[in-house]
This record gives structure tokens, sequence and C-alpha cells, in this order.
């Protein structure tokens, strides 16, 4: 009886076996399809009031318009456009292998790579560059995930009034202050950013940290292995080199 017994349970055991791969797959993948979606998401919120705001900059000091060609004038109403195109496409079951999606992807980045060109000649005012930043930003990882070229960081001109002024890659021993919380956390609202539990078990799972200030930037971790696990969900100041929306850490503030 236990003979006849014993084939069986092999089969359960192996089919059991079976599904956890599959469902493991399904799971990586409905995390991927609604990361795109919140960042497409995110884009559009971003992106809603940028071109009226940005036509308003060109009219006037410190931004020259004489010296900005008309496809440059256009450049963030065509984003504008292209970004509400995308997030409507990114509402489609099959996101990640879409065609559609990614032609309009294509689009967006297009119309993004003029219009950063444009954010770098001129002194725009703060809180415009730090919209673009965050536009930027959310487009860049959009790329990385659809494997397209993303967006060079081109250092903006000096300070002057209505502008700022920084560098491409800020020196050592700037910091940056925010939370430290994986990449799924992130995305889920303010109240997980303190959710050590979570955090916690998102890293076991293989999920990266990041850095995310109360402003909602997220920057990127070069060196993962410098966070312990006693800052996750905690607010910190990363001492290092900061290139773009990436931070090196050289040490930790608590």
């Amino acid at each position: 009886m236990r003979l006849r017994r014993l084939p069986i349970l092999c089969m359960m055991v192996a089919l059991i076996g079976g599904l956890a791969a599959p469902q493991e797959a399904i799971d990586r993948e409905a995390y991927a399809r609604d990361y795109v979606r919140f960042l497409a998401l995110q884009l559009n919120q971003y992106s809603k009031e940028f071109p009226q705001q940005f036509n308003a900059a060109v009219m006037k000091p410190p931004v020259d318009s004489t010296k900005l060609s008309e496809a440059a004038k256009a450049s963030a109403a065509e984003l504008g456009a292209s970004i509400e195109k995308l997030s409507s496409l990114a509402k489609v079951q099959d996101v990640m292998t879409n065609a559609g999606f990614r032609a309009q992807l294509d689009k967006a980045l297009s119309s993004a790579k003029e219009l950063n060109q444009v954010m770098a000649s001129q002194r725009f005012p703060t809180n415009l560059q730090s919209d673009w930043d965050q536009v930027r930003s959310n487009l860049n990882n959009l790329a990385r995930i659809y494997k397209r070229e993303s967006l060079a960081f081109l250092e903006p001109p000096g300070a002057g009034p209505g502008g700022r002024g920084r560098p491409a890659v800020a020196a050592a021993g700037a910091g940056v202050t925010g939370y430290i919380v994986d990449v799924k956390c992130s995305k889920q609202g303010k109240g997980m950013l303190t959710n050590v539990q979570c955090i916690e078990r998102c890293v076991r799972d293989g999920d990266k940290l990041v850095l995310v200030t109360e402003e909602g930037k997220i920057y990127q971790i070069a060196n993962q292995d410098k966070i312990t696990s006693d800052t996750y969900g905690q607010v910190v100041t990363l001492i290092g080199k900061t290139d773009g929306e990436t931070i090196t850490i050289e040490s930790i503030k608590i």
C-alpha cells in the first residue's frame, strides 16, 4: 500500500514545484508592469503644468528666447502630449511587450532629448529645473527598463537671478537627506517609507535600496553594500558623490 502511495506523493511534489516557478515569474511580471504604470502616472502628473510653466519662463529674463529655435520653444508642449499618450497606453495588460507603448516611449524620449538640451542652454527658474529633473529621472527609469538610450545629465548654466547653477557631479562631502527604502516600497506612498518589515522583506527578495527625499525625489545608490539594515525606514544623510540621480556613499549620518 505504501509503495502505491509513493508515486502519487512524488507526482504531487513535482506538481507543486512546477507551480512555484511559474507563480514567481507571474509575480515578477506583475511587479514590473505595476512599476512601469507608476512611472508613467508620475510622469503625467509632473508634466501636466510643465509646458505652461516653460512657455511662461521663455517669455522673460533671465531666459533669452531669441537664442531658442522654434523647435526648442515647442519641445515642452510636444513632450507633454507624448507623455499624456504614454500614460494612457500604460494601462494595457501587455505593457511590458506592447509595441504601441514602446513606440510612444521612443517619441517621448525624442522630444525629451530636445528639451534636455534647451534646459541646459538657459538659466531657467529653480522650480522649473527641479520639475525637469523629476521628468528626466522617470523617463530614464523607463528607458532602462525598455533598453532605450537614457537622457544625458547636462550641466545647467551658472547661477543667476531666477535660475540656478550646480555641477553635474557634486563634490565629495555633499549630503543628501531622505529615507532608506527599497524601490517597491518607495512607490507605495509616504506611509511605506518607514515600514521596516516591508523593506526587509523586499530586500530579501532581491529589491534594491534607494534614498527618497521629503519632496519625493528618488536617488539610486551605487554602492548598496554601504547600507546596513538598521537604517531601513530611517531618515539619514548620505555623504558622498552625487552624479545626476545616483549617489556613491562615503559615509552615513543618522
